[in-house]
């Protein structure tokens, strides 16, 4: 992902509407990009800020971004970690079939 698209996105993943497919490269991106972290930083203060504002409530917007962020990851490494799961039990499929169509026809 781009410093463009990744400033494109930044709305979705503000709101929670972020597809899933573009969830990984987005925080790959705001992890390795000072300028798309500091544009991210700005866009979701002014927009949750002024949401706080209005209701009169207390916030600690740079807190909940870094929370925000870590959940992405967390999401991210976890989707990773069902992705190899679901290989490894393909694979697993496959020599179990494999065997027992040599077993049968042997």
């Amino acid at each position: 992902m781009n410093c463009k698209e990744f400033e494109k996105e930044i709305p979705c993943f503000i709101h929670d509407n972020l597809e899933e497919r573009l969830l990984p490269d987005f925080v790959d991106h705001v992890k390795h990009c000072k300028d798309c972290e500091e544009e991210l930083a700005i866009q979701y203060l002014t927009t949750e800020g002024l949401i706080r504002l209005e209701k009169g409530a207390s916030f600690s917007l740079d807190k909940e971004l870094s929370l925000k962020i870590g959940k992405a990851s967390r999401i991210v490494r976890l989707r990773n970690k069902i992705d190899l799961i679901c290989r490894n039990i393909e694979i697993f499929s496959i020599i179990v079939l494999c065997l027992t169509l040599l077993i049968l026809f042997v």
